[in-house]
């Protein structure tokens, strides 16, 4: 099989091939688009909300010791 064989099994039906030597995956061959979007998760995710104003008065007197560590 070569690659052309390759590009066209990943473009025609999507996700990944694994290539097996001696019954143990050694390789992944997957779309370059793919492959970004597992190396960069961060990107799909949605941004994370603003965390609601502090309450500082309540904050006084809390100490590291009220932690629960």
């Amino acid at each position: 099989m070569d690659l052309n064989e390759l590009r066209d099994i990943i473009q025609r039906e999507g996700g990944k091939i694994i290539i097996v030597e001696n019954g143990k995956p050694q390789m992944v061959v997957m779309s370059f688009e793919e492959w970004k979007r597992k190396a960069n998760p961060k990107q799909e995710q949605a941004p994370m909300p603003t965390p609601p104003p502090v309450d500082e008065e309540n904050l006084r007197g809390i100490t590291i010791d009220d932690l629960p560590l």
